[in-house]
């Protein structure tokens, strides 16, 4: 296994809580654990400390790094900003980039009306929403910005939200900005952006409150 698929795997889990803020890792074990070279674990370690998701504790351990709420407000901020600019530009699109948009919408819609569906099945349409508009600039490299910002508010979300009514209130922000997006209206979508960074913001400091041992 390559590093940089280590690098991900851990990385995939610390987004997902599975490996919560605190934990604390042996490279011997996770090394036996995945099958690879401990100098491979290392590696990707080295990595995620440098993301700063890791504290290398040296002749120690390694430990998930704790939450902290001003760089998640910070990740909210860099998120909107960006979604802002991605829907000001996107008048500018060919018409087979909608295609996907009106895809995308589809399947919020019947997330919105499924009586059951599982975190699964809602951050999986979460990362569909957030894959589709950053692509719409033609920037490859905007996705990974995203995404390196949303793995501090995944993790906010799945300690703060769990009812039906939470995924629905922010599949139905997104379905918004969509629309705005269709009906090219910019400023529905905009108003619909700077809504759901609210709702984020007010996700994350539940989490604080209901988890203050996880962050620091």
């Amino acid at each position: 296994m390559l590093s940089v698929s280590i690098y991900d795997f851990i990385k995939i889990k610390i987004a997902s809580m599975e490996y919560a803020p605190g934990k604390n890792f042996s490279e011997m074990d996770l090394a036996k654990e995945l099958g690879t070279p401990r100098s491979k674990v290392r590696e990707a370690f080295n990595l995620l400390a440098q993301d700063k998701l890791v504290q290398i504790i040296p002749q120690r351990c390694t430990t998930i790094c704790k939450l902290d709420l001003g760089n998640i407000l910070d990740s909210i901020f860099i998120v909107r900003s960006i979604l802002i600019a991605v829907v000001k530009d996107v008048q500018t699109q060919h018409i087979e980039k909608e295609q996907a948009i009106i895809q995308l919408r589809e399947s919020l819609l019947a997330l919105e009306s499924d009586t059951v569906f599982s975190d699964a099945d809602f951050f999986k349409a979460d990362h569909h929403f957030y894959l589709a508009l950053s692509g719409l600039n033609g920037f490859p490299r905007l996705n990974k910005i995203i995404f390196k910002e949303k793995l501090n508010i995944d993790r906010t979300l799945r300690l703060s939200i769990g009812r039906r009514g939470d995924y629905i209130a922010i599949a139905k922000l997104y379905s918004s900005i969509l629309e705005g997006l269709l009906a090219g209206a910019p400023d529905k979508s905009i108003k619909a952006i700077c809504e759901l960074s609210s709702t984020l913001e007010k996700y994350a400091n539940m989490a604080v409150k209901y988890h203050p041992s996880l962050f620091k």
